[in-house]
């Protein structure tokens, strides 16, 4: 009975240890735009500290925000923290953890993370047009390549 108290704790306990970024993994993202926001919406207009861009899940990606005065993150920091989210390749699940683990620590006054989807370039007329044109005329060529060959074949078979 003990080792199976043992065990539930054991399991409990590296359940809360965890990284944030591991249970992450499992985010669902929206099927379209959005804007999540951390700490207080109203002071989003004020001056930022970090700024970090970035794309995950076919979304591009902006994360910026601020940290309380008095937080004890120098501007290295905020430095490392924006490199670090940069380079991320999962941005969405590392931002938001991050976010998160300032919120837990009461360090940060506000955050928004605004994710876009690139909208689907149309094809300019002209250009699908000339596109059209370019493999019409490589197609026709190479017929009459395969013309020619045949002709030529047919010339030495007769021979």
């Amino acid at each position: 009975m003990i080792d199976r108290s043992l065990t539930a704790a054991g399991a409990l306990l590296a359940a809360w240890l965890l990284p944030a970024s591991a249970s992450a993994q499992f985010m669902s993202l929206p099927q379209s735009d959005f804007t999540w926001l951390w700490g207080e919406a109203e002071a989003a207009r004020g001056m930022r500290d970090f700024h970090a861009r970035g794309a995950e899940g076919g979304f591009n990606c902006t994360l910026e925000g601020a940290l309380r005065l008095g937080s004890r993150y120098s501007p290295a920091d905020i430095r490392k923290l924006e490199s670090e989210l940069n380079i991320s390749l999962y941005f969405i699940q590392a931002a938001t953890s991050t976010m998160n683990q300032l919120e837990f620590e009461r360090q940060l006054d506000w955050a928004v993370l605004d994710c876009v989807q690139p909208k689907a370039r149309e094809p300019d007329a002209e250009e699908q047009q000339e596109r059209l044109d370019k493999l019409r005329e490589r197609a026709l060529k190479r017929q009459a390549e395969r013309r020619e060959r045949r002709a030529r074949q047919e010339e030495r078979g007769a021979d």
